[in-house]
């Protein structure tokens, strides 16, 4: 399944889909030295490293955005992100950081992508590829 949408910003990743139900802030929605989700999230000790993090929105503080940064120093960070829609804060810490991010999808993310699906997410190109968990387990 291919899905179009908007880049915030640009770059190409794949990877294993994180989704979460709840806005995400990397101001304290995880621990930054393990890139584990707190246990306030609805995906409590599940790590966002290398992962393609699907989520509703972001929230909070402008110190999100140095969090990324550090998240991105010491590989506990996602390798992209997609949402339904970009809140400043965490477009310019996709910007900021270098991560790939797409919003506003021509279908709403969190209906089609599951934790665990492989996802191609080309912000270059603005698609989203999703690969559902199931096909892959019946492919191998």
């Amino acid at each position: 399944m291919n899905i179009k949408g908007h880049t915030i910003k640009d770059g190409c990743v794949e990877g294993e889909a994180l989704v979460l139900t709840m806005p995400f802030s990397f101001l304290g929605d995880f621990d930054l030295t393990t890139g584990r989700i707190n246990d306030l999230h609805d995906q409590a000790g599940a790590s966002i490293s290398g992962k393609i993090l699907v989520f509703p929105s972001g929230r909070g503080s402008t110190t999100g955005a140095l969090i990324g940064f550090y998240a991105c120093l010491f590989k506990t960070g996602p390798l992209g992100m997609i949402v339904r829609e970009a809140e400043p804060v965490i477009a310019i810490t996709a910007v900021m950081n270098n991560i790939p991010m797409m919003d506003r999808l021509d279908i709403d993310p969190l209906a089609v992508i599951r934790t665990g699906d492989w996802v191609r997410l080309d912000a270059s190109n603005r698609v989203v590829g999703v690969e559902k968990k199931m096909a892959l387990r019946e492919a191998g």
